[in-house]
């Protein structure tokens, strides 16, 4: 028996319902969208290859901010990154991380900035080599680059790679933009009650919304 089955329905619904009505989406409804590179440091021992082989990609990047508030209110600030072919079945590898606390046990909890300086995904991956880890990254205060950030739930943050955004993507493709982080890649996937409502919350929102 499934004892987490009923809170994942919930949860998922409530967010579906808050997509329709709002006409966009409940988190992160508006946000700018630019092409980018991931330079990956190599070297690492996390267990999943976008993260320790040695490496340049092509990305998609969105920045957002939760709530959607006009600056220069306090809101939380989101990074989602796309990996275009390296997720599971050659498929896209969405990560998305938010601002949120350096030190471990803060990493779990969405915090608005300027309060929030360091991003999290604030719930874990597991890599190919079973290891648990967050994801996250550190701006380097330019506003348009990333040190990209791996740590154990307990330990201290390691760089793993570093973002740098180009060119913005059109509006008419920034509009059609889904990032889907439930996806993952063969070695690199989010934790399963976070699959479970994502993947969820996203089918309804979409039959609702037609």
């Amino acid at each position: 028996m499934d004892l987490l089955s009923l809170p994942r329905a919930v949860t998922a619904s409530a967010l579906a319902l808050g997509t329709a009505l709002r006409g966009a989406r409940v988190f992160h409804p508006r946000g700018h969208a630019s092409t980018g590179t991931v330079v990956v440091d190599g070297g690492g021992s996390w267990g999943a290859r976008v993260l320790d082989e040695a490496g340049s990609h092509d990305v998609v990047v969105r920045v957002s901010r939760g709530a959607g508030l006009p600056e220069p209110l306090p809101d939380v600030v989101g990074l989602a990154i796309r990996f275009g072919g390296l997720g599971r079945d050659g498929g896209p590898l969405d990560v998305l991380v938010n601002t949120s606390g350096g030190p471990p046990g803060l990493r779990h909890l969405f915090l608005p900035e300027p309060l929030g300086r360091t991003f999290s995904s604030v719930l874990p991956y597991r890599t190919g080599s079973g290891r648990v880890v967050l994801l996250g990254a550190r701006g380097e205060g330019t506003g348009t680059s990333w040190e990209l950030l791996a740590a154990s739930l307990t330990g201290g943050w390691a760089r793993w790679g570093r973002l740098t955004l180009g060119p913005a993507v059109p509006d008419a493709q920034a509009e059609t933009l889904r990032f889907l982080p439930t996806l993952g890649a063969d070695d690199l996937r989010p934790v399963a009650l976070l699959r479970a409502v994502r993947d969820r919350s996203y089918r309804e929102s979409q039959a609702l919304r037609r």
